[in-house]
């Protein structure tokens, strides 16, 4: 399937008041309805041959094209996000089913999606919706040094690689390694952020102590 490209950079309110044929569109709502209004309002006075006063004239018709506008404008927005979401959705359906807890955070490390897998492994977390990420680590316990490391790695260098991370779960001590990245997309820009997953290594851990208590 090929994707068209597009530009995904929020459109400014210039662009979305004056593109797409939203003027148009605008005045002849407003033509139709400030006509009604004007017959309506005005009509016996128009019939007796008076011209009744122009400002009110002239806002019988510009309520109804600001009106128009605004509507327009903010069902753009609208669709501007649903579109957006369902593309942050397409690019996060490969982590959906991974064995792994993944998650996809804005440019500012506020979380935006994680997958099943991600309560699975962490039961402690509930609702991290737009959570700081570095605050979902101490959340979990994670020590404060692998912390800053994990912040001044995806800051400086735009990836991340922990290799061991120990984290006590439900008294249980298990073992992970974390992977992240910063993703970037010229034609999506809604994609720009952060994208990562956590490996459950607590088996080959526990397998690795043995054969060193062993030695």
């Amino acid at each position: 399937m090929t994707v068209s490209k597009q530009n995904y950079t929020p459109p400014s309110t210039v662009q979305l008041i004056f593109g797409d044929g939203t003027p148009k569109k605008a005045l002849v709502i407003a033509f139709v309805v400030g006509s009604v209004l004007t017959a309506i309002n005005h009509g016996d006075l128009l019939l007796s041959g008076s011209t009744p006063p122009i400002w009110k004239i002239l806002l019988t018709f510009c309520v109804p094209y600001c009106v128009a506008t605004w509507g327009a404008v903010t069902g753009k927005r609208a669709q501007w996000s649903r579109d957006n979401e369902e593309i942050a959705d397409i690019s996060f359906f490969n982590f959906r089913n991974a064995i792994t807890a993944a998650y996809f955070a804005d440019e500012d490390l506020k979380v935006k999606k994680v997958n099943e897998n991600f309560f699975k492994f962490f039961p402690v977390l509930d609702n991290i919706a737009a959570s700081y990420f570095p605050d979902v680590l101490k959340q979990l316990g994670v020590p404060e040094a692998q912390i800053v490391e994990f912040t001044d790695n995806i800051n400086d260098k735009g990836f991340v690689l922990i290799p061991e991370i120990h984290i006590n779960i439900k008294g249980e001590e298990r073992v992970f390694s974390l992977l992240s990245t910063r993703t970037q997309d010229e034609d999506f820009s809604y994609l720009k952020g952060v994208q990562g997953q956590f490996i459950d290594r607590t088996d080959e851990w526990r397998l690795r102590r043995e054969r060193d208590n062993e030695l």
